[in-house]
């Protein structure tokens, strides 16, 4: 069977999924976007989903799709002047203006992802689904599930 291509992923999505991209797109924030978009209540719960979501592939996709439109729209006049401006960077100490080097190297990381000027991300997806009914095996496997996410 043939791979989808990113705009049939994008075209699986219902408008849940759909509202749900763009906010983690645009905010990076999983549990508030699946609140938002899912209309949960509970905060457990919407991190738990938006945690499953970003997971599955089309959904990864299309986030990915979002953000790269998102910053194909920005003017590269204007991220030039902002840029600019964050490389000179200051605060006040006492009655000196001092560099904020951290400001400045924020605003140098933002400009360099936005222009993809970094190297791809390495990400690997594994959801696998069980259903473990023997207490023990379900403790070894959540413990072996910690150690994993800590690991990667």
């Amino acid at each position: 069977m043939e791979e989808l291509t990113k705009k049939q992923k994008m075209e699986t999505l219902n408008k849940n999924d759909l509202e749900f991209v763009n906010k983690v797109a645009v905010t990076g924030n999983q549990t508030q976007s699946a609140k938002d978009a899912y209309g949960i209540k509970n905060d457990g719960y919407a991190r738990k989903k938006g945690s499953v979501q970003v997971t599955k592939s089309n959904i990864a996709t299309a986030i990915e799709e979002v953000k790269k439109s998102l910053a194909e729209r920005i003017p590269d006049e204007l991220l030039e002047k902002v840029h600019l401006e964050g490389l000179v960077a200051g605060k006040m100490v006492g009655e000196t203006l001092e560099p904020d080097y951290a400001v400045r190297h924020k605003y140098l990381d933002s400009g360099y992802k936005l222009k993809g000027s970094y190297a791809p991300d390495k990400a690997i997806n594994l959801n696998i689904q069980t259903d473990i009914t023997n207490p023990k095996a379900r403790e070894l496997a959540e413990e072996y599930e910690e150690k994993l996410k800590r690991n990667l």
